[in-house]
């Protein structure tokens, strides 16, 4: 029969499995928390269902001694349990749990991961306890051996880079749980973290003053390499002979070379040098082994930080492009394409498919130290100087081992837990330039990524107001010529300027009037329902609580409310406070406060009213 054809081989439709789909198909099993209809299982795709959950083989004959029994026969067949049927959802039109019911902003929302941490039972540890597989090498360039700074033959080439604070800035220890934490609120269309308070995002600013890497120079320009290319530059510029060139590449079957492999090369050619010092060889002879483990140890260094990937054990010989003069290695953006390389991640680690996040995890535990200190473990770095990079003033701890914890306390977030502009008693060392207002793209090879300071005025210490699209700053189809040519030729007249910047703020907090209800229709800030908790049990000796609190003839706090909000708009309406000074804010913001709370007073008032005359 026609509804039982299976699948198709080489173009032939196949039976196997027939009974079996006539059973699913009455029977469909449906998503979690959510009642089954049985008249809407006439859609089920019975074929599909089977054919992803199990790979069938052919199907089997009956062997001739064997008689063949009839269906009506055969014995009953247990049926699958049932589940009840979750409704497509039309996100067009009724948005999604938790928000956003605006799609306007986050239109890749659908596929997020967001989606189903909101939607799964409190008990489905498989979504809610499900792991992030990070990739880290910045242990590596720790435990590597360095020479002593009196060494100025290796260290002038890499502080003249602009690359040597990258020797200082890595964690041996990072927080897995936190930074899972932080993956699951970015989202590819904003470039930002998505958090009840509204949007943070990663900025240049942030580079410069973690780092101390450079944010201004040309974008690395580089294409994709072939074997020969690479293998021409390896050996010219690290001294490899060819065969050895071939079989490291046939290893890793591309262009790379083991983190192992330039570590040797590095170790070797310093000996190899120390060797010709004292066979009283030419000053050119060392200088080439010289320069050749200066390579070998800048490749190393860019690849176990941040160009860092999701093998965690090799490095892309296409970087060894832009070691080959040392002299002209400060000229291009290594801030710029550190933040590129980890949003290219972050974007990929959003996503509902993704289990492993790669990129610079040492800056992005950083960041997220520096903008929420009370959120996870760590201590203060014992040799921190103040003109060092501020991610070597940290030292975090371990952590927990998976984000369900660090997701509810996000969740539950106030604004005193969040600091907007950690850099103040910093900026005598690095000061806020015009690169940090550049809005539109950045790019690193053929990878590109926003940047938008309009979405994060509060970064900036300015009210933070409702941002203009995002293709109004990164148009999606400017190319990547374009791209470079708009940083480098017209940076100024893509900064923020003075009028969108807007007012500073009063608070670090301060937002605009109808932001925060336009960021909650837009998007996702909260991961999970807010579980109403349980009523608290009765204490036993409630009677003489009461009693003992009306003996201390204890104050009506609602009545003292009322005290003070009428005491504050005395003062407000008496100009005791001057409009537009920081006390008249504070006062206002007071008032508001109260307001608050007795509305709230007279709603729980009147709603226990009518409870009472149901009763």
């Amino acid at each position: 029969m026609e509804e039982n054809v299976g699948r198709g081989r080489h173009g032939k439709p196949s039976n196997a499995n027939a009974s079996a789909r006539r059973e699913l198909a009455a029977n469909r099993p449906a998503k979690r928390g959510q009642a089954q209809n049985a008249a809407e299982d006439d859609d089920f795709d019975a074929d599909q269902f089977l054919n992803q959950d199990a790979e069938y083989g052919e199907p089997e004959e009956p062997q001739p001694d064997e008689p063949q029994i009839e269906e009506s026969q055969q014995p009953p067949r247990r049926r699958p349990q049932q589940r009840p049927q979750q409704p497509r959802r039309d996100a067009a039109n009724e948005g999604y749990g938790g928000g956003p019911s605006d799609m306007s902003l986050l239109t890749q929302y659908g596929n997020h991961r967001a989606v189903p941490i909101w939607d799964a039972e409190p008990d489905d540890h498989e979504v809610l306890k499900r792991t992030l597989r990070c990739q880290a090498s910045g242990k590596k360039v720790i435990n590597i051996v360095k020479p002593s700074r009196s060494e100025r033959w290796f260290w002038d080439p890499i502080e003249a880079s602009g690359l040597e604070p990258l020797t200082r800035v890595n964690f041996s220890v990072l927080d897995y749980g936190v930074i899972w934490a932080f993956v699951e609120r970015w989202h590819p269309e904003t470039s930002t973290f998505h958090l009840p308070l509204g949007e943070l995002g990663i900025t240049l600013d942030d580079v410069q003053c973690l780092l101390h890497l450079p944010i201004q120079g040309k974008f690395l320009n580089h294409t994709k390499m072939s074997r020969g290319e690479g293998a021409d530059m390896v050996s010219s510029y690290l001294g490899v002979e060819r065969e050895e060139i071939d079989m490291a590449f046939a290893e890793t079957n591309r262009v790379h070379l083991k983190h192992s492999t330039l570590q040797t090369l590095y170790t070797t050619n310093q000996t190899s040098a120390e060797r010709a010092i004292a066979e009283n060889k030419p000053a050119h002879v060392v200088r080439l082994y010289r320069e050749r483990s200066v390579r070998a140890f800048m490749l190393h260094l860019v690849c176990c930080t941040i160009f860092s990937n999701k093998s965690s054990y090799y490095a892309d010989v296409v970087y060894l492009q832009y070691f080959q003069d040392l002299s002209c290695v400060h000229e291009w953006n290594w801030g710029a394409d550190a933040l590129v390389h980890l949003q290219h991640y972050l974007d990929h680690g959003s996503a509902v498919s993704t289990t492993q996040m790669a990129g610079y995890m040492s800056f992005l535990q950083g960041w997220i130290i520096a903008h929420f200190p009370r959120l996870s473990v760590w201590v203060e770095a014992p040799r921190y100087t103040a003109n060092m990079p501020l991610n070597s003033k940290v030292v975090p701890g371990q952590g927990h081992k998976d984000a369900a914890g660090y997701r509810s306390s996000l969740d539950n977030i106030q604004t005193y837990d969040c600091v907007f502009n950690p850099y103040d008693a910093h900026r005598q060392v690095r000061p806020l330039i015009n690169a940090c207002w550049f809005s539109g793209w950045l790019r690193c090879g053929k990878l590109k990524a926003k940047h938008l300071p309009e979405r994060v005025l509060r970064q900036f210490q300015h009210v933070q107001g409702i941002p203009r699209n995002p293709s109004m700053s990164a148009t999606p189809a400017m190319n990547l010529c374009e791209i470079d040519r708009v940083f480098t030729e017209e940076l100024e007249l893509r900064m923020i300027d003075e009028e969108m910047r807007g007012r500073p703020v009063t608070s670090p907090w301060d937002t605009e009037p109808g932001y925060m209800s336009w960021f909650y229709r837009v998007s996702h800030p909260v991961m999970q329902p807010v579980q109403a908790p349980e009523s608290p049990p009765r204490p036993p000796n409630l009677e003489v609580l009461i009693e003992a609190a009306e003996a201390r003839n204890d104050p009506n706090l609602m009545q003292v409310c009322r005290s003070v909000k009428v005491e504050v708009e005395r003062a407000v309406r008496d100009g005791e406070a001057v409009e537009e000074t920081p006390i008249h804010g504070t006062l206002q913001r007071i008032l508001n406060l109260l307001n608050l709370i007795l509305a709230y007073r007279r709603i729980k008032r009147g709603r226990g009213t009518r409870y009472h005359t149901r009763g």
